[in-house]
């Protein structure tokens, strides 16, 4: 499946999908919040990509004049986005189907739809399958072999085992020879922690920490003073922030450049992408990716692997 989706139908079924689901502001019933949470601000997010609102403080504004845009946002990004919006319940692997007479919530009828490889059955609300068919993600109540690696971008459908599938494993590969030299030259700075770095974090951990005991002594608080830590330890917990920090700073370039389906996006082709974040699909692409350039290294990674099979010619 291309970036661009199956059919032309799509973006208006998406468009009304969104309207219905999305919170309404109560100040006015032309404004959707996103309630600060991640679904919803995806949700807004694709109104605004797909020509029918404009970002407004937490949350978007109906526009006037709504118009598709002549360039589409990528018909993978709204699939996820749509599916982190569906009353759709992805079944545990082995688990006993609930039978097609199961209704968890009166007002709602639900369905099963069938699995597909790596993509778990589910338990989907009748309203949205016809949704999930338009954008071709189901099909005669299974889910479509286009809808495999979406599934992968969500928390529910990624599995430590994708890691060793064909389709990442190749990934993995064309991302790091073919890796754009302004991604590279911001990857390689990421990656390099000095020991001024270091030293920088320390000071700011130590700087927070002391702020917060005054201020907490100013408001007549009784707190224990300050933990005395041993000089090895206090830059071991500094190095860790930073490498948290640069983690996700690494993570964005995934979020925003890069795609399964794709590789590395130029810049045009990245306007077209909403930033999923949180999208463990893009994580794991980049843990694995800078463990191939960057001989085994894992940062701030506890519990994570790198892959069995590396790719170095």
């Amino acid at each position: 499946m291309s970036a661009n989706g199956p059919n032309d139908d799509w973006p208006r079924a998406v468009i009304e999908f969104l309207r219905e689901i999305l919170p309404v502001d109560s100040r006015s019933p032309l404004r959707w919040s996103d309630s600060s949470m991640t679904a919803y601000q995806l949700g807004c997010d694709a109104l605004v990509a797909l020509g029918q609102a404009e970002r407004f403080g937490p949350g978007a504004l109906a526009k006037d004049r709504p118009k598709l845009p002549a360039v589409l946002p990528r018909w993978d990004d709204i699939c996820v986005t749509v599916l982190g919006l569906a009353d759709v319940t992805f079944l545990q692997p082995g688990a006993p189907t609930p039978p097609e007479s199961y209704q968890p919530i009166r007002t709602a009828t639900y369905t099963n739809v069938a699995a597909y490889k790596t993509a778990d059955a589910a338990r989907a609300s009748t309203d949205i399958l016809p949704l999930l068919a338009i954008l071709g993600l189901t099909e005669n109540g299974r889910w479509t072999r286009a809808s495999e690696t979406i599934h992968w971008r969500d928390a529910g459908g990624w599995k430590p085992s994708n890691l060793e599938d064909v389709r990442f494993v190749e990934a993995v590969k064309i991302a790091c020879e073919t890796m754009p030299d302004d991604i590279e030259d911001e990857m390689d700075r990421l990656v390099r922690i000095t020991d001024d770095d270091v030293e920088k974090s320390a000071t700011r951990i130590r700087n927070f920490t002391d702020t917060n005991y005054a201020n907490a002594r100013r408001r007549g608080q009784e707190v224990a003073p300050p933990e005395v830590v041993p000089p090895e330890i206090e830059l071991a917990r500094a190095r860790a922030s930073v490498e948290q920090n640069r983690c996700g700073q690494l993570d964005w370039l995934f979020y925003r450049r890069w795609r399964l389906s794709d590789g590395w996006l130029s810049d045009e082709a990245a306007q077209r992408a909403l930033e999923i974040f949180h999208d463990p699909l893009a994580e794991n692409m980049r843990r694995a990716v800078i463990s191939e350039r960057y001989d085994g290294l894992v940062m701030a990674e506890l519990g994570w692997k790198p892959p069995a099979k590396t790719f170095a010619s």
